[in-house]
């Protein structure tokens, strides 16, 4: 008998919701094991069926079609939060790509690489031959960068990248101080930075503070979305910084009275500064000794006498200039002045003309702007005092030895320094500390007024920060600190005003204390952590593209002595069609 192989021609292919709802690798993980088992269970069950008649076997077979015909598969058992999320996509936007944070463009020369700076005040600086293609070759002409920026809870949830992040079995979330994406094209196809290439990131953003800390940002962390592994991984410290004063919402009700314990804390720092200022001039602080520099065969040089009156110093600092120029004269004989890198370009002819005088100022702790005058002309250039041969060893050992004083003499200057620093800090801690009690005990008269606030955000404001870091590759990149779950915790089901239940969606949450965005797996009996002390927005999306919401008084109404909870949401019978609509909904 021939062999009868069953060929397929020009089979169907799969559907794109087909391949999506087969990208579970765990769920296929799971399943190959299954499979092993039940080949294992077959085997034996077989060897079972060979030791029956088969008038018995038939009795069996016909039995197991009767059952087969009158009862359905069990329901299957309900997913975990994990395998949920496991068969999602990774990165997955909520709701259509027109309705999400969008991408700006900009063209660089890749030779030459460029600047670009973005509404938002960042700046992207893209080094030249930064690109390759798939096979690691450098890429000519222009390239095509798209970038985007994310900054709060809306837009992290439109643009559907997870903020979980596990470490040493705890999920945390992230809270963010600006997010990013970032990728480039060359003719619409997507080309790769090369190696030992990165773009430097300035991301402008604003990030939540406390009122008692205003002096200095929180530490952040800068990750990568990795698509594939499915995980933020962890790549530097973030160079973040303040670079305006606190941002208070205008709609926040305690809006006058945190402006003015924000001002009363302003002017006690300010006295505590001029009182140190004073402190410091009743005990000048020792001057370093200048270190002497040795000259450089191939840089040009000048030789400038200022003691000997043939040259006139415009000193518009009451001869403190002169003063100090024929001081380094003094004490280092037979100092010249060489014309440092950094100085401007310069015609040589212009050490031909007689200069009448020379305004010089310093630079640096090195260098001087050197400034030469004639009643038609005037040349400005950098220069360094430097020293050759003999001169040089010589002021190099006086130098040792004044530093060892400066070092003794620096020690002296900061024990006498010390007690008295610490008593201003005190009085300037002992002040703010009754200025913010004067702002608790107004916060008591509102709350027995029944003006309502969240606990966890009457000490916040908001500060604009630049966050600097290194961008290695393309993709997403988060300026993030780590969030611990909240301490409070119910099992919630969720119903909006029509009697609907929503199960096997995704749960939204968003604190207004904290820059970020948690996702749920919504069941009847979900897992909902949140912080009771602050105002808490939930929400689900429908399968229509409409939103059902739980506001901030209705978490207010949660009972902590209560387990299980049923929570009220309102469907926002509303098309959505823009990220304003979104925003429209979804405020505090």
């Amino acid at each position: 008998m021939g062999n009868k192989y069953n060929f397929k021609i020009n089979p169907r292919l799969p559907s794109r919701e087909e391949i999506q709802r087969h990208k579970d690798f765990g769920a296929l993980l799971r399943r190959f094991r299954g499979e092993q088992e039940n080949r294992r269970a077959l085997r034996i069950r077989r060897l079972r069926v060979l030791s029956v008649s088969s008038a018995a076997a038939a009795a069996v077979a016909a039995v197991a079609i009767v059952l087969g015909g009158i009862f359905s598969a069990p329901n299957e058992p309900a997913l975990t939060a994990a395998e949920y999320f496991d068969r999602q996509e990774f990165v997955k936007p909520p709701l259509s790509e027109d309705i999400q944070p969008q991408f700006a463009s900009f063209r660089v020369d890749a030779n030459q690489g460029g600047v670009y700076e973005y509404p938002s005040g960042s700046r992207l600086v893209v080094p030249a031959a930064a690109f390759a293609d798939d096979r690691g070759r450098l890429i000519q002409g222009e390239v095509d960068i798209r970038y985007r920026e994310m900054h709060d809870y809306v837009d992290f949830f439109l643009a559907g990248v997870p903020l979980t992040y596990d470490s040493a079995g705890v999920q945390y979330n992230l809270e963010s101080a600006g997010m990013i994406e970032i990728y480039a094209e060359q003719d619409g196809k997507r080309v790769q930075l090369a190696p030992g290439k990165n773009i430097d990131v300035e991301l402008v953003s604003e990030i939540i503070v406390s009122s008692f800390n205003l002096d200095a940002p929180p530490r952040y962390h800068i990750y990568q979305l990795d698509t594939f592994a499915r995980e933020w991984l962890y790549q530097d410290v973030d160079n973040i910084q303040f670079i305006e004063d606190e941002i208070l919402d205008e709609n926040d009700p305690l809006l006058e009275h945190k402006r003015e314990l924000l001002s009363r804390y302003g002017a006690i720092e300010s006295r505590a500064a001029e009182a140190l200022k004073a402190l410091e001039a009743r005990i000048p602080k020792p001057v370093e000794p200048l270190r002497p520099h040795r000259a450089s065969p191939d840089r040009p040089t000048l030789e400038l006498n200022f003691l000997d009156g043939s040259l006139t110093v415009e000193d518009n600092q009451g001869g403190e200039v002169q003063n100090e120029l024929a001081k380094l004269q003094r004490i280092y004989k037979g100092v010249i002045w060489q014309i440092a890198p950094s100085s401007p370009a310069f015609d040589e002819r212009a050490f031909n003309v007689s200069w009448q005088s020379v305004r010089i100022r310093p630079a640096n702790n090195r260098d001087y702007e050197l400034t030469l005058i004639h009643p038609q002309n005037q040349l400005t250039l950098i220069v360094t005092p430097v020293l050759t041969g003999s001169d040089y060893e010589r002021a190099l050992q006086q130098y040792e030895e004044e530093y060892r004083g400066f070092q003794a003499a620096m020690t002296d200057w900061e024990a006498q320094l010390k007690e008295q620093k610490q008593a201003l800090q005190a009085q300037a801690e002992q002040e703010k500390a009754k200025a913010l009690e004067a702002y608790d005990r107004k916060l008591e008269e509102l709350q027995a007024q029944g003006i309502e606030f969240g606990a966890s955000t009457r000490y916040l404001v908001r500060r604009k920060v630049v966050n600097r870091f290194k961008a290695t590759g393309f993709g997403f990149w988060n300026c993030d600190r780590l969030i611990p779950p909240s301490e409070q915790r119910i099992q919630a089901a969720f119903r909006d005003q029509h009697g609907n239940f929503y199960r096997n969606h995704t749960a939204y949450l968003a604190d207004n204390s904290k820059n970020t965005v948690y996702r749920l797996y919504a069941t009847d009996d979900t897992p909902l952590r949140f912080d009771a002390g602050s105002e808490n927005l939930l929400w689900i999306v429908t399968d229509d593209g409409k939103i059902a919401l739980m506001r901030p008084e209705d978490f207010d109404k949660i009972k902590t002595d209560k387990e299980t909870y049923t929570l009220p949401l309102k469907l926002i019978d509303k098309e959505i069609r823009s990220e304003e609509d979104v925003r429209a909904i979804l405020q505090f």
